[in-house]
């Protein structure tokens, strides 16, 4: 028998070794792909968040500026006829109210606080540890729904309605002559009627509202900025401004200018922040400016936020740190304030 030497095939130690090199650095190329992607997808999402954030707080702010001043039927005079005595004071309860507090109010749907105004003693357990740079803004109306219709709360005599009287048969037994003028607010002993005399007229509950942006979310000292909201609610035995409760996280500020109109004609003249307006001034709004400042929530690796930012007559930064910002602008035109004095 004849035995020979076979000669076996394979890789040499050099040849792997190369082969391992070259898998390690296509590795090391995927896994830096991957990380660039995740970090990438991480920080669209931050930017997403942001700006939908951004967007919600405007139509937010739009929305409820849009029905300031509805009161029903009712049609307050204009200031220049019947001027408002003071600037309604958002923080006391119902039971304090006169008549002069109440006309006022109707006058004027919407007030302001800008940053660095002290607000009224009774706000300050309700504005708590507000953000230095931002505004504070009040909004009255009455509900665009019937208190018991479908999508609207049931009526509840502890809460605060509005009605209007449209009985005008003054020898009619349901005929109520206090209500001659105006609307009757949160008096369960008197009862006022639609034009036929007989049908309860509808009661739209009183809408108070209070926003502005907090320093934290959560916890104090979380630094995560966040729009605030109060509302004026039933609260044992008495309708006040509730605690404020938060609505919207990542807002750094938000800043109003105020449009007021001089002429009665349905335009405003001038716009500023009513640092100093007088309760005149106030009735006279018809448009207001809102500019939001939003932030993202978490820091961004490497970045550097130098930039500055404008809204309205106000700048705010460079603020040095890692969060992305973005401002979101708006204009609103008060319908009811303003269409009440647009002329043919």
């Amino acid at each position: 028998m004849v035995c020979r030497n076979r000669r076996q095939g394979g890789f040499s130690l050099i040849e792997l070794m190369v082969s391992i090199t070259v898998g390690l650095l296509v590795m090391a190329g995927v896994l830096a792909l991957y990380v660039d992607l995740t970090r990438s997808n991480a920080e669209l999402a931050k930017m997403n968040r942001q700006i939908e954030n951004g967007r919600f707080v405007m139509q937010l702010l739009q929305n409820e500026l849009w029905h300031a001043g509805f009161w029903d039927a009712h049609m307050p005079s204009l200031p220049s006829i019947s001027p408002p005595v003071g600037v309604p004071n958002p923080c006391v309860a119902f039971s304090t109210w006169d008549a002069g507090y109440i006309g006022d109010m109707f006058l004027i749907p919407v007030q302001g606080y800008a940053a660095g105004n002290a607000l009224p003693v009774e706000c300050s357990g309700i504005v708590t540890n507000p953000q230095p740079d931002s505004d504070v803004l009040v909004i009255r109306y009455a509900s665009t729904c019937v208190a018991g219709a479908m999508g609207c709360e049931d009526y509840n005599e502890a809460k605060l309605y509005l009605q209007n009287q449209m009985c005008g048969d003054t020898s009619h037994a349901n005929y109520v002559a206090s209500a001659k003028d105006a609307p009757v607010l949160g008096a369960p002993g008197m009862t006022v009627y639609k034009k036929n005399c007989t049908t309860i007229a509808d009661r739209r509950k009183l809408r108070v509202s209070m926003f502005y942006v907090r320093n934290y979310s959560v916890s104090a000292g979380d630094g995560i900025p966040t729009l605030m909201r109060a509302d004026f609610d039933k609260s044992g035995g008495d309708v006040i401004m509730q605690s404020a409760q938060p609505v919207i996280e990542g807002v750094q500020s938000v800043k109003f200018g105020y449009g007021r109109d001089l002429d009665d004609d349905g335009v405003a003249d001038v716009f500023d922040d009513c640092t100093s307006c007088t309760a005149l001034d106030w009735a006279n709004v018809v448009a207001v400016q809102v500019h939001v400042l939003a932030r993202n929530l978490e820091a961004s690796s490497g970045h550097a936020d130098n930039k500055t930012y404008q809204l309205g007559s106000i700048t705010l930064g460079p603020f040095n740190d890692g969060f992305m910002r973005h401002v979101y602008t708006g204009y609103v035109y008060l319908v009811n304030q303003a269409g009440r004095r647009e002329k043919p």
